[in-house]
């Protein structure tokens, strides 16, 4: 006897685990946004923050060029 006769899924066995699937797949694309700012978040504490705080837009702000200035 074949090993693979004891694998075989006909539809009706199939159909429910498909369904399942499908609901499940569509309740995440229901969240995604959720879902990926949690991952975001979960990745966040593993990795930790590679971001530097941002410099102040006055102190980013460079002196006009004397080629500017001249026009």
């Amino acid at each position: 006897m074949h090993f693979g006769f004891f694998l075989y899924g006909g539809p009706d066995q199939l159909m429910p685990l498909t369904s399942g699937l499908a609901a499940a797949f569509a309740f995440l694309l229901i969240f995604w946004n959720k879902v990926m700012i949690t991952v975001g978040k979960i990745g966040r504490l593993f990795r930790g923050s590679n971001t530097s705080e941002a410099e102040p837009a006055s102190a980013a702000q460079e002196e006009p060029s004397e080629s500017a200035s001249k026009r």
